[in-house]
């Protein structure tokens, strides 16, 4: 079991800034693990040495809420592991095996200090504006040291739901949590946001996503990142469940990564033309559709 779970991590090897073709659906879980280990006896590494590394080097530049930043990127080759993501998001079972693995990495991994940007955290005044600007429903993205990889939900009265990969004092992921945006901010230093909202969203669309949102809230966070399944949430996840909530959906895509995983993040969102820009501080929003075929 052990190797198995070693193997199946090895395969999660994700990447928001890049595509590549996935894995030919011919080819079977069990070949794929043999040319992991394969790979991995030819490196002379220890595959939980091996997982550790990807984890890093991959994991930690896509979804961590506050992440260390500025080293370059080692160029890592696997096979390549569709059938992996695919078998991840149909099989509880081995989902929660490959999760006692991939919850230790990401622990330790995202909960490093980052390293510090020029950029100062948003002042009282600029928040003050935020929050002026904010309407329930809206989608605010955020980031600090240099990453802009995380993601909010707006309820209305200074209330957000997110999911978080930070530690409780028991050293188990927050999670799925409801808080207040201002408590956040303070707690945790943001100093980018782009604010979206869809045009013309009602009352009624906003019940749906808060009442969805607060279905969610206890959830563990997802450090495998599967898209298509709901037990566990990673912070974009859940916005990209929230919006689809909404009656004319807002048109968002997740990409194909490398390895097969479907990713959804930041830039996938700022890329919809669906939504447009209610607030910025920090950071330009890219033009809509350059991502994704709409």
């Amino acid at each position: 079991m052990k190797r198995l779970i070693a193997s199946s991590l090895c395969l999660l090897v994700l990447s928001a800034c890049s595509q590549a073709p996935i894995l030919r659906q011919t080819q079977i879980p069990g070949q794929i693990n043999a040319q992991s280990n394969t790979f991995m006896a030819q490196r002379g590494e220890s595959e939980e040495n091996l997982s550790a590394r990807i984890a890093k080097n991959l994991f930690q530049e896509n979804f961590a809420d506050d992440i260390s930043n500025g080293r370059a990127p080692e160029q890592i080759s696997l096979p390549r592991g569709g059938a992996i993501y695919e078998s991840l998001n149909r099989l509880s079972l081995m989902r929660k095996a490959v999760y006692l693995l991939s919850d230790k990495i990401i622990k330790r991994e995202f909960n490093k200090p980052g390293t510090p940007d020029q950029l100062p955290a948003i002042t009282p005044t600029a928040f003050q504006e935020l929050q002026s600007k904010l309407q329930p429903g809206d989608i605010v993205l955020c980031g600090n040291n240099g990453s802009f990889v995380h993601g909010l939900i707006y309820l209305g009265d200074d209330q957000i739901i997110h999911a978080l990969a930070q530690l409780n004092s028991k050293g188990e992921f927050l999670g799925v949590v409801k808080e207040t945006l201002s408590g956040y901010v303070k707690r945790v230093q943001r100093d980018q946001f782009v604010v979206l909202r869809k045009p013309g969203i009602t009352s009624a669309d906003v019940q749906k996503m808060s009442s969805y949102a607060h279905a969610q809230v206890g959830k563990s966070y997802d450090s495998l990142f599967l898209l298509s399944t709901e037990d566990r949430l990673y912070c974009t996840e859940i916005l990209y469940h929230a919006i689809k909530q909404i009656a004319q959906t807002p048109r968002v895509f997740a990409h194909r990564a490398k390895y097969g995983w479907d990713l959804f993040t930041v830039e996938d969102i700022m890329d919809s033309p669906d939504l447009e820009t209610v607030w910025s501080y920090n950071r330009q929003r890219s033009n809509p559709g350059q991502l994704h075929r709409y």
